[in-house]
C-alpha cells in the first residue's frame, strides 16, 4: 500500500448524510435545517463545499428526497449539479447510499462533510482534496487537540470524577471534509458494519481495512452543530461582515 496515487484522472463528489435528528440540539427541527440568515445550515454546507471547482457534483442523503423542507437546487449560490436520494437509518447508511450513487454517476473520490458543518473554510477545503487524491490512504480535516483532557471514573452518583489526566499529545479531533476513494470507502463501511459502535467517521472505515489517513489541519470554525451553544456560535460567523483584506 503506498502513500500517493497518480492525481491526473479523478473525480471528486461530495456526499453530505442529512437524514439525521439531531436531539442533542433540543430542537423539534433537525439542526441541518435551522436557518441564518434566510438559508438553512445544510444550504450554507452545500455552497461551502462547491467552492472547490475539483467538486463535480454534490449528493445529499436525506430521509425524504420529496420534502419541501430541502433547499430548492435552482436557488443555491453553485455551479455544480445538486442531487437529492434517500438516505438511511444511520449516518453511516446514508453516506453508502450516497457513495453508491456518486459511483454510478463516476465518482473516483468521495469528499463527505456534515450537513450541519457550515463554516468550511475554502482553504482547508483545497488541502483536504489535494491530499485526499494524492494518498491512497485518504485525508481528513483535523485540529490538534488544545485542552487538558480527563477520562472520568464510573460512578453510581451524577457526578463525573476524574479518574485520571489524558495526554493529548498525538490526539486530533476529527472535523470533515474526509476524503477517500469511493469505492474503498464503500467496501470499508459494509465490512465494518453500518451499526457498528466503533464507525464514528468515514476514517474509521478506512482504518478497519488497514489504512492510515492524512490529518491535515482544519479550522477552529469549521464547527459541526451539536448543542444549542454551537449554533450560537456559526450564526455568529455566518453574519459576520465580510473583509475585503
Amino acid at each position: 500500500m503506498t502513500n500517493t496515487e497518480p492525481t491526473e484522472h479523478y473525480n471528486v463528489k461530495a456526499v453530505i448524510p442529512a437524514a439525521g435528528h439531531g436531539s442533542r440540539m433540543q430542537s423539534t427541527t433537525p439542526k441541518q435545517f435551522l436557518t441564518v440568515g434566510g438559508k438553512t445550515l445544510l444550504q450554507y454546507s452545500i455552497e461551502a463545499v462547491c467552492a472547490d471547482s475539483r467538486v463535480t457534483e454534490v449528493i445529499v442523503a436525506v430521509s425524504d428526497p420529496d420534502s419541501n423542507d430541502l433547499p430548492d437546487v435552482s436557488e443555491l449560490a453553485v455551479s455544480q449539479p445538486v442531487t437529492y436520494v434517500r438516505g438511511g437509518e444511520t449516518r453511516a447508511e446514508s453516506v453508502c447510499k450516497g457513495v453508491e450513487y456518486a459511483l454510478v454517476q463516476g465518482a473516483t473520490h468521495a469528499l463527505v462533510h456534515d450537513a450541519a458543518r457550515p463554516c468550511l473554510p475554502k482553504e482547508a477545503l483545497a488541502r483536504v482534496i489535494d491530499s485526499g487524491v494524492a494518498s491512497q490512504h485518504g485525508a481528513i480535516l483535523a485540529i490538534p487537540v488544545r485542552d487538558s483532557l480527563k477520562r472520568a471514573m464510573s460512578l453510581n452518583d451524577q457526578a463525573a470524577h476524574i479518574e485520571e489526566s489524558v495526554e493529548r499529545e498525538h490526539l486530533w479531533q476529527a472535523q470533515t471534509p474526509q476524503v477517500f476513494h469511493a469505492r474503498t470507502l464503500l467496501n470499508g463501511i459494509n465490512h465494518m458494519g453500518a451499526h457498528n459502535p466503533q464507525l464514528t467517521d468515514e476514517a474509521s472505515a478506512m482504518q478497519w481495512l488497514g489504512y492510515q489517513p492524512v490529518l491535515i489541519e482544519g479550522a477552529f470554525k469549521n464547527l459541526k452543530v451539536t448543542h444549542p451553544e454551537d449554533f450560537e456560535c456559526v450564526v455568529s460567523w455566518l453574519l459576520a461582515p465580510v473583509t475585503t483584506e
